[in-house]
């Protein structure tokens, strides 16, 4: 894990948990970012303690997306298989050396029903914003859609501008959002939604959509990831 932008994330306003970034992402010719929605916790104080930590998300992401703990969530199971249509063959080590991940909403929800809000999105943007100039990814990826609706809202507040927005043809239920924005300094960044890789996620059909459109992307992740 590479920990030397550390001291700079510690200075944003609205981050209160550290992305993970892989130990190779810097020197990646491709950057690539994927980004969760929301961290859940118990209300007993262990788990509040433990949310409290700024390494809160590396925690969860090296229990579940490394060591493949899915007892409580598989949105990484799910989103190896749309990416891969496999996860039982996958090196995680070396796939997430080379790729970054964090959670958009920066505040936990308490209940598996519980949803963010209008303010959780737009906080969550004007997070997001601040930590491009650190991270410079090329592609984010998002698991859900939800943020994207709020986008146009809270850009206008921002060093960044739209330049393209598209809804695509529904899959699995849900549109998938294409989206490219560019900061003031002329650098763009390709912003994929897809369908919250949880519940009633088809990974078959998110895959075919993956690898029609997304040829570069995922041939960059795969390589090397292979056990």
């Amino acid at each position: 894990m590479d920990k030397s932008k550390d001291s700079e994330f510690t200075e944003l306003t609205e981050l209160k948990w550290l992305p993970f970034i892989g130990k190779d992402y810097f020197n990646s010719a491709q950057k690539i970012m994927v980004i969760g929605e929301s961290h859940y916790r118990d209300d007993n104080q262990e788990s509040i303690d433990w949310n409290n930590q700024l390494t809160f998300t590396r925690d969860i992401h090296s229990i579940i997306a490394i060591n493949k703990k899915y007892d409580r969530t598989k949105v990484f199971y799910y989103l190896n298989r749309a990416l891969f249509r496999n996860d039982s063959k996958i090196d995680t080590n070396v796939l997430w050396s080379k790729l970054t991940f964090y959670n958009f909403i920066q505040s936990s929800m308490h209940t598996r029903k519980s949803r963010p809000v209008e303010s959780d999105y737009l906080k969550g943007w004007s997070n997001y914003f601040e930590m491009m100039p650190i991270l410079k990814p090329n592609f984010c990826l998002f698991i859900g859609v939800q943020a994207s609706d709020y986008l146009k809202k809270a850009i206008k507040n921002s060093d960044f501008k739209i330049k393209e927005f598209k809804k695509l043809e529904k899959i699995n239920g849900t549109f998938p959002r294409e989206v490219i924005i560019e900061q003031s300094n002329g650098k763009e960044i390709k912003l994929l939604f897809i369908k919250h890789t949880s519940n009633f996620f088809s990974w078959d059909d998110w895959n075919k959509f993956l690898k029609k459109g997304y040829v570069k992307e995922l041939n960059w992740i795969k390589s090397g990831i292979w056990n």
